[in-house]
């Protein structure tokens, strides 16, 4: 009697810890660089976002012809259709100086983002704050389903002296963000 209620608990406690760790490890998830970091969003529990390189996008003394190409994948694992958005954050940047002794050209600092699903947008000015910074929103996701995009940051070489957006500085996060 006692050797069975003895099992019977180490059985319920068994089955509280495993329910526990299968309930954390379908949290919605970021991969960046193999570390594995729970993203904002936990309203879907079965949604991946892989960036291949960081997110995390940092510039400085770029010359025109430069170009950058950044991959990630957003994958929907839950039993409905998701929505979400692309969009910048933690942007610092010097390519719109108002302050500058030469007219800036912000123009001249694009990126373009294609993916699978058939959403683009081709040479948007970079953005130089944290104002208005949606790259794609509205997007939806079917169940099962995986989206693939690339990023593509470009210094769009015009054939004259660009040396007033030499020495510019740019810095932001590009994120995937799940929508309520």
């Amino acid at each position: 009697m006692i050797l069975t209620c003895f099992f019977s608990v180490v059985t319920l406690i068994a089955s509280i810890v495993s329910s526990c760790l299968v309930f954390f490890n379908e949290e919605s998830r970021t991969k960046l660089h193999s570390d594995t970091i729970i993203a904002e969003n936990k309203i879907y529990k079965n949604v991946s976002i892989v960036y291949e390189n960081s997110n995390v996008i940092k510039l400085s003394n770029i010359s025109p012809g430069y170009n950058i190409t950044q991959k990630f994948n957003i994958t929907n694992n839950n039993s409905n259709t998701i929505n979400y958005r692309i969009e910048w954050s933690n942007v610092t940047s010097t390519w719109n100086n108002e302050n500058s002794i030469t007219t800036p050209h912000p123009e001249e600092f694009v990126y373009s983002v294609s993916c699978t699903n058939g959403e683009k947008i081709e040479n948007k000015t970079m953005p130089y704050n944290n104002e208005n910074n949606v790259i794609l929103d509205n997007l939806e996701l079917k169940t099962n389903k995986s989206n693939e995009c690339t990023l593509t940051i470009k210094f769009i070489q015009n054939g004259t002296d660009q040396s007033y957006n030499l020495n510019k500085l740019f810095g932001g996060t590009y994120k995937v963000v799940v929508k309520d």
